[in-house]
């Protein structure tokens, strides 16, 4: 099985005897010739023509300008079906799957294909409400490749299809492709043919912490670090396996995940160990995602060490598992063992020695993240009996550099402590390292496993200890210290408080009683505490305030509306006051426009959560108003107050509910205007997804007005349909990492440079709170990995944050067909921000010395090289006419 298969299966978690035999449910071969078809609809201004194989059919004629051609090719003696749209960002075709979701079951999906445009497979409802039961974003690029997927679905109530979906504009080019349904014991005895040993000893690479935690490990996103809790590596208090325990102190409480960690033989029962003491009351959970296999409570006191174990059943097909320690006291703990079997055996590290490894502290190290100003060091300790070996080490970047570093003799102490000094790499300075180390003996023999540390070398932002309130960038993220000096670090100075921090700031978390007001001061004032400015959100109520009648309980019960207009006012006066120089700007509500976050009341025969749902039959009536009652209270305890309103979107949804709120009168009850924009499909081009969201959500007040009277913040969204999840990670995975980094990185610089270039006055990315660990959904996280550190597209968002801080948008400029410069200036001088779309003329860079080229993690570029399809930029200190001039624009 192809790693990537394995990949593949992390977001499908449950798991139970299947017993089906195994079956080829779809086999195509794309070169062979298809049935012609044309879906042409002048009024919707789409042109899909072309051939599909039989069995399959083209699904978008539902969207509009949509053109594109599906066309068989023979190329070097390959023949296959290339899939062109030249518009409309984004199609879909599909092969139907009669009967299949009845029951659960494992499939097995392959196919070879191409491409330079965003493509992925799912499976889906055919019918409304359109659900998506199993996608996977394959790395798709200009090369031939096999792709394989292993996965498993539960039972479905409707018909499903198998679907190729475009994310944008661009080209597929696809040579075969087959769906098989496998039973269990097909897998089972796939699985035994691969160990025919059966598994190794201990599973865990990483079982002692004499510097923390390690690579892979993680605190819980709600969890501040330095203050609500602290984990550490203790000296003083060695542990069984005779090195440093690991100390966490959490008086209020902790979540700890551990690393992810395979289970081969996954059809097998598995049991977790470890040394544990100390005064603590929780829990031990095996979990495979967000899925918990087993649980026991952990609650100990005393200075005895103790041997804990849990058996669990894993996951088959599984990509990995992971431990959980939660509870709250003082805990130490070492010796961490995972192994096959229903027992646990004595205590033994997978390898003899372990190496663990630490950023030395510094400004911004618990982000891991180094600033160009700092020196590069990395702490050692290496435990087990390593006398007289070597310790080696390998730095790597995401361009390909390598370096060996010195060896240093290890000597005979336990554990042997140090630091690695090395310098950045050049030309390539900036972004994403990744530092490997491991413990070889005389002859070469490889003594340890390798560890390692992904971190950031990154410019020390333009307004680091600094407030900076004309800043554009801003995000999503929880009150903790490592979070917020991970978003300040990569040129954040804005957060908004809609889910990563709804508990601060939400009417129905504050006052969940009438009269009863729990503030959260502390978690409000860590925000400005890293100078991050806040974007507050006066919304959600309390169950008594609206038709609920009970407790809030559910995510979506907080989303009705108030029904005493009274008391919305003073929630609004209270929370405004009290918040006063802390918090000066607010949005009303959040995303008002679809009944999930704006509904009247709920009806349980409907369903739970948001299915329950029931809206207002005058929803835009109802905003507008409360609205302008909580302009009025907002500026009554706080004149200077800023207020948000509108709150749209992109699509004809949008455009409705803004025109909407507009004629209720929304523009003279609000001092900025604000709307949500995800995209799919790649921007950074004249006429993207991006540019068209905004006229559609804006378009109503641009056709009445002329103009845009009030600034505009997007409030809300990021680039989609990427997996965030793994990073720049290796070592710490237990399967191979296949992410296209540099993808993801520049598809998020487009989607901030769109939104610039829209003229709004502040982005809020989404988000980098929606973290747990390895093998769980990240559908909607940005800037940071699965684990909650920073992804390598964060180093693009630095870069970028870096060269635009404090320049004014000016215009776009076309350099030759399909490749534009954005021009910015600003007091450091001027900037051109240079994009392409898919084809494009060949575009070399300028060769001006008035000039400098950076790429797009801010790294610098030859005079005169070639565009490479990433965002890349051209400074010019002199000002905006010698950049014109470099780029022989006039």
């Amino acid at each position: 099985m192809r790693i990537g298969a394995v990949f593949a299966v992390t977001v499908l978690l449950l798991c139970g005897a299947v017993s089906a035999e195994p079956r080829v449910l779809i086999d195509t071969d794309f070169g062979a010739p298809g049935k012609a078809f044309s879906e042409v609809d002048a009024a919707k201004g789409n042109n899909i023509t072309g051939f599909l194989p039989e069995g399959w059919s083209e699904n978008t004629g539902w969207k509009t300008k949509a053109v594109a051609e599906y066309k068989p090719v023979t190329e070097a003696g390959r023949s296959f079906l290339r899939v062109t749209q030249t518009s409309g960002n984004g199609l879909q075709f599909t092969h139907a799957l009669p009967g299949i979701g009845k029951e659960a079951g494992y499939y097995r999906l392959s196919f070879t294909a191409r491409s330079v445009a965003g493509c992925y497979p799912g499976v889906r409802f055919r019918g409304a409400p359109y659900t998506t039961v199993w996608s996977t974003p394959p790395r798709l690029n200009a090369q031939w490749r096999d792709f394989t997927y292993d996965f498993r679905m539960t039972a479905q109530p409707q018909e499903l299809g198998l679907f190729f979906y475009l994310s944008g504009n661009g080209v597929l080019d696809l040579e075969k492709l087959k769906l098989q349904k496998l039973s269990e014991q097909d897998l089972i005895e796939e699985v035994k043919a691969r160990y025919p040993d059966g598994a190794p000893g201990n599973l865990v690479r990483a079982s002692r912490f004499p510097l923390g935690l390690q690579s892979g490990w993680s605190i819980d996103r709600e969890y501040s670090d330095g203050d609500q809790v602290q984990v550490a590596g203790d000296a003083q208090v060695p542990g069984p396996s005779g090195a440093p325990s690991l100390r966490i102190s959490a008086p209020d409480g902790i979540l700890v995940y551990s690393a992810p960690f395979a289970t081969p033989l996954s059809f097998e029962p598995h049991t977790a160990s470890l040394y544990v003491r100390g005064d603590w009351d929780g829990r031990l959970i095996a979990a495979c995602g967000q899925s918990t296999r087993a649980a026991q409570p952990l609650k100990i006191s005393g200075t005895h060490w103790q041997r804990v174990e849990l058996t669990f059943k894993p996951v088959l097909l599984a990509t990995s598992h992971h431990l959980r320690i939660q509870g709250k006291g003082t805990l130490w703990i070492d010796g961490f063992e995972v192994e096959q079997g229903a027992k646990a055996t004595p205590y033994a590290p997978q390898n003899p020695v372990e190496v663990s490894l630490a950023l030395p502290a510094s400004d911004a190290s618990s982000a891991r993240v180094v600033f160009t100003d700092e020196p590069m060091k990395m702490n050692y300790a290496v435990v087990g009996p390593s006398a007289g070996a070597l310790l080696k080490a390998r730095l790597v970047t995401m361009y390909g550099d390598q370096l060996l570093l010195p060896p240093v003799k290890l000597g005979v102490e336990s554990p042997n402590v140090g630091a690695l000094a090395y310098e950045a790499f050049q030309p390539h300075p900036l972004g994403a390292y990744r530092l490997e180390a491991w413990v070889e003996d005389a002859a070469g023999k490889k003594l340890s496993a390798e560890s390692e540390v992904v971190f950031y070398r990154l410019h020390r932002p333009r307004y680091w200890g600094k407030d900076a309130p004309n800043s554009f960038f801003g995000t999503h993220v929880l009150s903790t210290n490592r979070h917020l000096t991970m978003a300040k670090a990569v040129g954040c100075n804005w957060v908004r408080l809609h889910d990563a921090g709804s508990e601060y700031i939400g009417w129905a978390f504050l006052e969940p009683e009438k009269g009863q007001w729990r503030f959260r001061d502390a978690d409000v004032q860590r925000y400005r505490d890293h100078h991050l400015k806040i974007l507050g959100l006066l919304s959600t109520c309390p169950g008594w305030a609206g038709n609920l009648g009970r407790p809030c309980a559910d995510y979506f019960d907080r989303y009705l509306e108030p029904l005493n207009m009274d008391d919305w006012a003073n929630a609004v006066r209270a929370i405004v006051k009290h918040h006063a120089g802390t918090i000066d700007t607010y949005e009303i509500w959040n995303e008002p426009w679809g009944k999930s976050f704006w509904s009247l009341t709920v009806d349980p025969k409907l369903g739970r959560g948001k299915d329950a749902m029931v809206p207002s039959d005058t929803p835009s009536a109802d905003y507008a108003r409360l609205q302008k009652i909580a302009y009025a209270a907002a500026h009554e305890v706080l004149p200077q107050v800023t207020i948000l309103g509108f709150n749209s979107c992109r699509g004809k949804d949008g455009t409705k509910w803004t025109k909407d709120v507009l004629d209720f009168g929304g523009m003279e009850t609000c001092d900025a205007v604000s709307y949500h924009d995800y995209e799919v499909a790649t921007t950074g081009y004249p006429g993207s997804a991006a540019e068209i969201a905004y006229q559609e959500a804006m378009g109503p007040i641009l056709d009445k007005l002329g103009r845009m009277p009030k600034p505009v913040w997007m409030s809300e969204g990021a680039p989609r349909g990427d997996d965030v999840s793994s990073g720049f990670y290796r070592c710490t995975l237990p399967y191979e990492n296949d992410s296209d980094n540099w993808r993801i990185a520049d598809r998020l610089a487009r989607f901030v440079i769109s939104r610039r270039a829209t003229g709004e006055k502040h982005a809020f990315l989404y988000t980098m709170h929606g973290i747990n660990t390895f093998g769980a959904p990240t559908e909607w996280t940005t800037l940071v990995t699965v684990d909650g550190f920073l992804h390598p597209s964060a180093a693009a968002h630095s870069a970028l944050a870096w060269l635009l801080e404090d320049t004014d948008y000016v215009r776009c400029v076309t350099l030759t067909e399909g490749v534009y410069a954005y021009l910015f200036t600003g007091p450091n001088g001027a900037v051109a921000a240079i994009t392409a779309r898919l084809p494009h003329a060949e575009y070399r860079l300028p060769t001006s010395a008035d000039v400098q080229l950076f790429d797009l993690f801010g790294n610098p570029l030859a005079a005169g090289a070639a565009l490479d399809d990433h965002v890349s930029f051209v400074v010019s200190n002199a000002g905006p006419a010698k950049l014109l001039a470099a780029l022989g624009v006039k």
